[in-house]
């Protein structure tokens, strides 16, 4: 092989070398730029997940608030637990029925009571938000409550 044809093969493995290295430029790139989108989503994800969670905690206890409400309503008498919808609400530091439902924040409860028989009721607090446009958060508690002797 003469020096020549060597300076030939020199300069055309320098210029594949070069479109070599601009295709892998772009490969890195596009390799980059997914992994910054894949981690981009991880952390939005990750914050809607912790805001949805947080939002149920407070349905949760708003729930169980309600079924404490009925309680006391119980301890008062018995026969204050009637039959159907009830919201609740507060009225001389007493815990009373208002309405069919009540609302707090974004929330709306809702507490069903119903007959099992002459001593018992069944109590169900339901807890209603939009969790998002296209889907509604849910919390139902239930409770049996006995007449006090």
């Amino acid at each position: 092989m003469g020096k020549q044809e060597q300076s030939q093969l020199i300069v055309r493995g320098k210029s594949a070398t070069k479109g070599f290295s601009i295709v892998e430029v772009v490969l890195s790139a596009a390799l980059f730029l997914l992994i910054a989108i894949a981690l981009a989503n991880i952390l939005i994800y990750g914050e809607q997940s912790s805001a949805s969670a947080g939002t149920r905690a407070r349905a949760v206890f708003l729930a169980e608030e309600g079924l404490e409400a009925v309680r006391n309503i119980r301890d008062a008498s018995f026969s204050n637990l009637t039959d159907g919808n009830h919201g609740l609400a507060i009225s001389s530091g007493q815990w009373v029925f208002s309405g069919t439902s009540d609302t707090t924040d974004i929330f709306t409860r809702v507490i069903n009571i119903a007959t099992v028989n002459s001593n018992t009721k069944t109590v169900t607090c339901t807890v209603t938000w939009q969790q998002t446009l296209q889907r509604p958060g849910s919390v139902v508690l239930t409770s049996r409550l006995t007449k006090r002797q």
